[in-house]
């Protein structure tokens, strides 16, 4: 139901490129009346089934400004996308090989799903069907996010996405809190698309996880890798600056032994205690970057990274950058691009 979109604004077909983070917005330059029809138009031409769109209101307020992003990878694609008031219809489409999860930021007076019709408060989570006619009814706009991805990759044959169609709200679930909701939140930026077949396996994970909870069913280790090591790097990164954060604190925090931890990692780019050193060494950067009405001294700062000490930043800095913090000191372009690269190489 949602749409893909095109990186090129307010263009035409809005059909992605695999591979490619790609957005859509109306042209700034038309009247509010203009833009509707616009972004009627394209959406029309953009949502993977028709669908018909109208006004809630007789007149479009001058701030009229829907946004669409997508992320498209093989077997998957993220979408997120902010509906003006409107009110949309559709009239069914063949069994889809996809399936979809959507994360409502915003409520929608009403929404009809397999025949069904329910109002969906702010913050819900579930699966949709599109196979059957439904509408929504979005008085006060809609905002949703949304993960499409091919059911063959976790196994699911028709009886199952049933099953999951007819969850109603599932936001409450573990899973969906600590891996769907995070993920969703922060899939979005401008190298994204260099990472795409880096995030299949993680999608995949995330979701065989989701399942397996809701079916109350094993789920192979190997299908759960990615899945925790997307939860113990969530965990790293919220607890980076907390000096007791070590090796210890991620085996109790993961239920794992350490041998069992260092062998999930296997593999990785930065092991777990290569992760943490970069994450401090990222927070130390970035807090030298920062416009300070005065010089911060390096024990503070090593402080509020989470280091016993300066000169374990000056070490930590030294192996994750390849120059020493002088050097990076010295040179504020090279300061930054150290904290460009770093940030990417742990995945920000």
């Amino acid at each position: 139901m949602l749409p893909a979109c095109d990186d090129v604004p307010g263009s035409g077909s809005g059909l992605p490129r695999q591979g490619r983070l790609t957005r859509y917005r109306v042209p700034g330059m038309l009247s509010p009346e203009e833009k509707f029809e616009h972004w009627r138009t394209w959406y029309g031409s953009a949502v993977d089934l028709p669908m018909r769109l109208e006004k809630t209101e007789s007149t479009v307020h001058r701030g009229f400004n829907p946004t669409a992003v997508s992320l498209n990878g093989s077997g998957f694609s993220l979408v997120e996308l902010t509906n003006e008031p409107v009110a949309g219809y559709w009239g069914g489409a063949a069994s889809s090989e996809e399936i979809r999860l959507v994360h409502f930021k915003t409520a929608c007076a009403g929404f009809t799903f397999s025949g069904q019709s329910k109002a969906v408060l702010p913050g819900a989570v579930r699966f949709i069907d599109l196979s059957s006619s439904g509408s929504f009814h979005a008085p006060a706009g809609l905002g949703a996010v949304q993960i499409n991805i091919d059911r063959g990759l976790l196994g699911l044959d028709e009886k199952s996405v049933e099953r999951l169609q007819a969850l109603t709200d599932i936001r409450t679930n573990p899973v969906v809190r600590s891996l769907i909701i995070p993920m969703l939140s922060g899939w979005q930026h401008p190298d994204m698309d260099q990472e795409v077949d880096r995030l299949l396996p993680v999608v995949r994970s995330v979701m065989a996880a989701l399942i397996g909870s809701l079916f109350d069913t094993h789920i192979d280790d190997a299908d759960l890798r990615a899945a925790r090591i997307l939860a113990i790097r969530k965990f790293m990164r919220k607890n980076a600056r907390n000096r007791a954060l070590d090796v210890d604190a991620v085996v109790e925090y993961s239920h794992l032994s350490r041998r069992a931890l260092y062998y999930l990692f296997e593999g990785e780019k930065l092991q777990v205690n290569g992760y943490i050193r970069a994450l401090r060494a990222l927070e130390a950067l970035e807090l030298l970057t920062a416009p300070n009405p005065r010089k911060v001294p390096l024990a503070e700062i090593a402080e509020a990274s989470g280091f016993s000490s300066a000169a374990a930043m000056r070490r930590a800095v030294e192996t994750t950058t390849g120059a020493s913090l002088q050097e990076i000191q010295s040179d504020p372009e090279g300061l930054r691009s150290a904290t460009l690269a770093l940030r990417k190489s742990i995945g920000f």
